[in-house]
């Protein structure tokens, strides 16, 4: 896709301008239908964008009209007292358009039919040189790149194009495009090179592009020639003795570009999209298999006169090789004589050596090395025979060692569920003795603060309970008088530094505390004073009245001596609380060394 159409000239410019040194050049372009091939070859002109074909022409034209430039300042230059002069360089270039459609081949630049009139299709023969030729086909020079332009904007109007589904503009034909030029000193044999530019129709499904009638008819045979094509490649990579040129009208026509002698690139265009997958895999796959292909080395068109000169030369070069020849044939008479009395030294030096040894001692220590080695053989039988009962014992030991980690395996995975369960048990009970100690702590609390706050009852009191009339009124808590935020925030501050003093774990707690306390703050500190500064429990210290003061004190309304009933039972529960604690805590602790034990220690349990 970052391909731009200056960077694909640019690799095959090297090759577009060899037609201008005598050699035959062709340029093809290869893909499917909407792939970009005639954008490649022919580009936008009114946006800026040409294509192969307008910038090969225009460099062919740079580098004829410098080449002339050259040779008319090299005669320029030269010394008049020589008395020799420099030929004009001179060159001609002919332009020639044709199209493959339905296997037929039409001349794009014959003159336009009369209304209701058909054309003439075009036969492809081989001349008396050997080559490919259409007779018939119109040639019209050219001198300049206009030129060429028109008569390309002449050529595609004639040319086949149709809509369909995949491509507005599609073409329905084979575009070639052959550019003749010859060109060299005047007085000179002039060298001939012919470009071919072809761009190809490109390959479609029917079922993509849904064309019907005409245009399916047009498929088919497109389908069929670059089909053609690809048997021809296929042939040429495999080095077969018979290429299937004449299949079509289009590889017969491509003989000389494709097998013969010339320099051809093709250029693959692929579309981008997802649906053309299996397409650009089919050209990528195809593209590989041309470049495989070795043709050898393209040679310049020559005349007769270059041929007698070229004939001169490679009869002298022949020889200078025959002496060169001879002088090695001398060489290796003289290599083979040294090399015969070499082997004549080394064979008498073999023989008397071999008679120089006793056979007798020989055979004999060959006798005692041979009798050794039957006996290590037989030492190492007997050894690899005990190791590979002995690798079988341990195979089978292996496979009961495996079946028995499998079985402690599937042990431990049990147990391990069996703790966890255990473990989640232990959590659900842990979390029930907490709510029951919460709901314990709160009944005792509540009884406290009744029997702290509820003053005693008179004897007139008493006797109205014991009236039969006598309704049992519900014994009400009471609460303290509203506080300010002030005094809040003071009380706080105050249990907060207690907490700090005395129990520095329970800090985090004060909001908690606050927010259970609401409305009984000055209780809250009260309590919290009389357990961490006087050492004191909340049932044996001094009881605290509705407004927040001691009972002792003579400022409080109402106030009562906390009885030895409800202290002895303020104790019993503290001190049930402090044994559930003290048994948690063990449970914990144990928990700990269990899972600290790992495995091992839950299967000895």
């Amino acid at each position: 896709p970052e391909s731009t159409q200056r960077g694909v000239f640019q690799d095959v410019e090297p090759l577009a301008l060899s037609v201008v040194d005598g050699f035959n050049a062709t340029i093809f372009a290869y893909g499917q239908t909407s792939s970009g091939k005639s954008y490649t070859m022919e580009g936008i002109p009114d946006c800026n964008q040409h294509g192969i074909s307008h910038r090969t022409v225009k460099k062919i034209f740079n580098l004829l009209h410098l080449r002339a430039q050259q040779a008319s300042e090299s005669g320029e230059n030269r010394d008049p007292a020589d008395g020799s002069t420099v030929s004009p360089f001179v060159f001609n270039i002919e332009v020639s358009m044709l199209e493959i459609y339905n296997d037929e081949v039409y001349d794009l630049l014959a003159p336009p039919v009369a209304a209701g009139g058909k054309k003439t299709h075009l036969d492809v023969r081989r001349g008396k040189d050997g080559l490919v030729e259409v007779p018939g086909l119109v040639k019209e020079g050219v001198s300049c790149l206009e030129d060429v332009v028109a008569v390309l904007s002449r050529g595609n109007e004639n040319r086949a194009t149709a809509t369909t589904n995949m491509n507005e503009h599609s073409s329905r034909s084979h575009m070639i495009l052959n550019v003749r030029v010859k060109c060299g000193m005047k007085d000179q044999p002039l060298q001939t090179g012919n470009l071919y530019l072809i761009d190809l129709a490109g390959s479609e499904r029917v079922r993509k592009s849904e064309v019907e009638g005409e245009q399916l008819k047009e498929a088919g045979h497109i389908n069929k020639s670059l089909s053609a094509l690809g048997n021809v490649m296929e042939a040429l990579d495999r080095k077969a003795k018979h290429v299937p040129y004449r299949d079509s009208k289009l590889t017969y026509l491509l003989q000389d570009s494709l097998g013969g002698n010339s320099r051809t690139m093709m250029v693959v265009n692929v579309s981008p999209t997802n649906d053309s997958y299996d397409e650009t895999a089919c050209s990528l796959q195809f593209a590989t298999r041309v470049r495989r292909i070795n043709i050898g080395t393209a040679k310049k068109n020559v005349t007769s006169k270059n041929l007698e000169e070229t004939v001169n030369k490679l009869s002298s070069e022949l020889k200078l090789l025959s002496q060169a020849k001879a002088r090695s044939e001398q060489q290796m008479s003289s290599l083979k004589r040294e090399n015969k009395r070499v082997q004549e030294r080394l064979k008498s030096a073999a023989e008397s050596r071999a008679r120089s040894h006793d056979d007798t001692r020989t055979m004999s220590v060959l006798k005692k090395s041979h009798a050794e080695m039957s006996e290590r053989l037989k030492k190492e039988k007997s050894l690899r025979e005990g190791k590979t009962s002995e690798l079988e014992s341990l195979q089978q030991e292996m496979q009961k060692v495996r079946q028995d980690t499998a079985r402690m395996s599937r042990q431990v995975d049990k147990l391990s569920t069996q703790v966890a369960e255990k473990e989640d048990k232990i959590s659900e009970l842990q979390r029930q003795l907490r709510t029951a100690k919460e709901k314990a702590s709160a009944a005792n609390h509540r009884a406290r603060t009744a029997q702290i706050v509820n003053p005693r009852s008179t004897p007139s009191v008493e006797k109205s309970s014991t009236s039969p009339r006598s309704i049992p009124s519900r014994v009400t808590k009471p609460r303290g008088a509203p506080k300010s935020e002030d005094e809040i925030a003071k009380i706080r501050s105050e249990v907060e530094e207690l907490l700090k003093k005395h129990d520095p774990l329970k800090v985090s707690k004060v909001d908690t505390l606050m927010e259970k306390f609401q409305g009984r703050e000055t209780f809250l500190l009260n309590k919290l004073k009389q357990r961490y500064e006087k050492g004191g429990s909340v049932g044996s210290g001094p009881a605290i009245s509705s407004n927040g003061t001691a009972n002792g004190s003579t400022t409080g309304s109402v106030s009562r001596r906390p009885t030895s009933r409800s202290s002895a039972g303020a104790t019993t529960a503290q001190q049930r609380s402090d044994a559930a604690l003290q048994k948690h805590m063990e449970r914990m602790r144990q928990r700990k060394e269990r899972s600290s034990a790992g495995p091992g220690g839950l299967q000895s349990r």
